[in-house]
């Protein structure tokens, strides 16, 4: 009994393991639009941080809405960071949010070197325009 529940167990996870639905061209795809929801919202950090001028609050509750309703696999550390400053008080959060900024600025740079790493894996050396990377990849997988 033991060795048939052990089989049929292994089976079902050799067969989920090889059905899976991700690929390499979705993997960038969820690269691309992490990096670039980072770019578009880096700025509400820095006015959380106060380095930029605007609400504060405002500032929070803008990147904290978006990273909510954005569902993408690659921006699990943010929401985490995100979750962990406290929304009465975010002026007394700075060092929360420094750490948020520190994290996404890091995280950038790893999801564009991942992002480029993927296109060097087919010999392309040259720069990326991020914005066509998908077509690209599709031009250059062929």
């Amino acid at each position: 009994m033991k060795n048939k529940f052990f089989l049929i167990f292994s089976l079902l996870l050799a067969y989920c393991g090889t059905n899976s639905k991700i690929n390499e061209r979705i993997l960038l795809q969820q690269k691309l639009e992490a990096f670039e929801f980072l770019r578009q919202y880096h700025h509400q950090l820095h006015i959380m941080i106060g380095e930029d001028e605007g609400d504060v609050n405002k500032a929070y509750i803008e990147f904290k809405d978006a990273i909510i309703k954005f569902d993408n696999i690659e921006l699990l550390p943010i929401k985490k960071a995100i979750s962990r400053i406290n929304p009465n008080n975010i002026n007394q959060n700075e060092e929360s949010v420094k750490r948020l900024d520190y994290l996404v600025d890091y995280y950038q740079s790893g999801l564009s070197m991942q992002i480029e790493a993927i296109f060097r894996g087919y010999g392309y050396l040259e720069i990326i325009d991020f914005q066509n990377a998908t077509d690209f990849y599709d031009k250059i997988k062929k």
